[in-house]
């Protein structure tokens, strides 16, 4: 019988050395799960450029304090930018809203003023500005500019939308009576509207002031305006003056309007003066069509009745008249000029009626001499403006509409009228037998210069007559003519004075003369009684008949 021996085995005993690795794994796999559960999410951002950035080193700040790290940055996929992943902590993950925002902070100069400089020692880093929108987002678009205004910020965002070069720049104040109350955040162009399209934020309280009725104009640099009404100077303030800016204000004789919401648009003016001319909403176009220059007539021009202002010139081009009228040889020679008038300047009623009321009158106007034109406002800028006004017997002209707008009738200004004048008195000059007139007097004046040259002559011959010896001695010898002339009338003098033989000879032949003019008187006396004594003698005494004698 075989005996069965039991086996005799020690039983195994746990080795102290596998505490150390056992509690090590324990503690790795605790961290592990601790830094799961804490890790903060990863984050997309996506850049133009990386400049600045780096993996691994560029942190993410919120605030000045650290909140996340690069972890690594690619070119995406249509390579025209770059996608930064970084790694947001945990307790900071409730700053990744929709609205949240990111941008590199690094050396900047702009508008606003130099930014970054501590990032000169330090490095560039990622700014995040927290949002009020949901949270959970993990993809971003960063920015390439700081915003101006933080996210948050109490205050009213407005849209500025422009037509013209009035545009502004991104960091320009905005201004309310000098004072600045907010910044132009941004300035892009609209492609499908054509239009510049600026975002302002005004800051709170000032937001309050913004209303329906609230007009905003450009005030960038100095404003210096030469027009119709003189040279004006104008600027807002001395930090408008260096880098620009905008201005709001509400215009003259208009309520207050109602309160706005945030990201309302409204129209940015060119400037203060254009603002009056918004007061109103309701305006109408005209057509006017002068024959004469419009030199110095600009756009923004007024269009005064007796000197109120009832609108303003709104352009001058070809444009305006249809292409079939658009021929040199074609009646319309004529320059185009539409203006923008408002009912409302003179009714003082804004409404679509008065519009209506206003093409009536207008027509009625015309047809009792209303007419158009230009007038200079400044000697010294050339300006000009456009007045309306009734005119004596001016031609006739009836309402008629061109392309769709009204035209109203125009007269030559009064400097137009003394140039047609002068144009009329040179064609009459012109027209006047000038040839044969500047002939005629060529040949007088020939003729004038030949007897001025026998002048000439005689003069020339004088002097040579003059220049001789013998006429010298002519005074001399005329001297001694005048001498034996006085001796010879002294002799006739003694001859014929009083006690001289002559003289009583002279006297007795003068009483002689006497007598016999006696006799023949008497004898004259005798044949005027008795005529017959020149036949007959008288009778003598003796000779009468004794028969006859007493």
């Amino acid at each position: 019988m075989t005996e069965t021996q039991a086996t005799i085995s020690q039983k195994r005993r746990f080795s102290m050395v596998w505490i150390i690795p056992i509690v090590a794994m324990l503690l790795g796999g605790w961290m592990a799960l601790h830094s799961y559960q804490t890790r903060g999410p990863l984050i997309t951002i996506e850049f133009i450029s990386a400049e600045g950035i780096e993996a691994g080193k560029t942190h993410i700040k919120a605030l000045s304090v650290d909140i996340g790290l690069v972890k690594s940055v690619t070119i995406n996929e249509n390579r025209n930018g770059v996608i930064v992943t970084a790694q947001i902590q945990n307790q900071s993950s409730d700053l990744l809203r929709r609205d949240s925002q990111f941008w590199v902070v690094r050396p900047r100069i702009g508008a606003s003023g130099i930014s970054g400089l501590s990032t000169l020692l330090s490095g560039a880093y990622i700014e995040l500005s927290p949002g009020s929108g949901k949270p959970g987002k993990s993809h971003f678009t960063g920015l390439n500019e700081p915003p101006l205004t933080p996210a948050n910020t109490p205050g009213l965002h407005v849209t500025l939308v422009s037509t013209d070069q009035s545009s502004l720049t991104s960091g320009e104040p905005v201004l309310y009576r000098g004072f600045q109350v907010g910044r132009v955040e941004k300035t892009e162009f609209d492609t499908q509207r054509r239009q510049v399209r600026s975002s302002l934020f005004i800051n709170a309280p000032y937001d309050d002031l913004i209303s329906s009725n609230t007009r905003f104009w450009n005030t960038s640099g100095l404003e210096i305006k030469m027009d119709s009404e003189g040279v004006r100077v104008q600027s807002e303030s001395v930090e408008s003056l260096l880098i620009g800016g905008v201005s709001f204000a509400l215009p003259d004789h208009l309520a207050a309007g109602e309160t706005v919401a945030d990201g309302a648009e409204f129209i940015l003016y060119p400037d203060h003066e254009s603002i009056q001319h918004s007061n109103y909403t309701h305006t109408t176009d005209y057509l006017l069509l002068f024959d004469s220059s419009v030199r110095g007539l600009l756009p923004g021009a007024p269009v005064t009745y007796r000197g109120i202002d009832i609108g303003q010139v709104v352009g001058i081009s070809f444009d305006y008249l249809p292409k079939q009228q658009l021929h040199l040889d074609s009646d319309y020679k004529q320059v185009p000029v539409l203006v923008r008038l408002t009912p409302a300047a003179l009714t003082g009623e804004d409404s679509e009626q008065t519009i209506a009321a206003m093409n009536q009158r207008l027509t009625e106007s015309i047809a009792k001499g209303l007419r158009a034109t230009l007038k200079t406002g400044n000697l010294l800028t050339g300006n000009l403006y456009i007045s309306l006004d009734f005119l004596d017997n001016p031609p006739a002209a009836t309402t008629r509409h061109i392309a769709g707008y009204q035209v109203i009738p125009t007269m030559s200004n009064g400097f137009d009228q003394i140039q047609n004048k002068v144009g009329q008195l040179l064609d009459q000059l012109n027209s006047l037998t000038l040839k044969q007139t500047v002939s005629s007097a060529d040949q007088t004046l020939k003729k004038i210069g030949g007897a001025a040259t026998s002048a000439q002559q005689a003069l020339d011959q004088l002097d040579t007559l003059l220049s001789e010896e013998s006429t010298h001695q002519l005074p001399a010898q005329l001297t001694t003519t005048l001498t034996e002339l006085r001796q010879s009338l002294t002799g006739l003098t003694g001859d014929f004075s009083a006690g001289s033989p002559f003289y009583r000879k002279l006297n007795d032949n003068l009483d002689q003369l006497q007598r016999t003019l006696h006799s023949v008187d008497q004898l004259s006396s005798q044949l005027s009684t008795q005529p017959s004594q020149l036949l007959f003698s008288d009778p003598r005494p003796d000779d009468s008949l004794d028969g006859d004698r007493p």
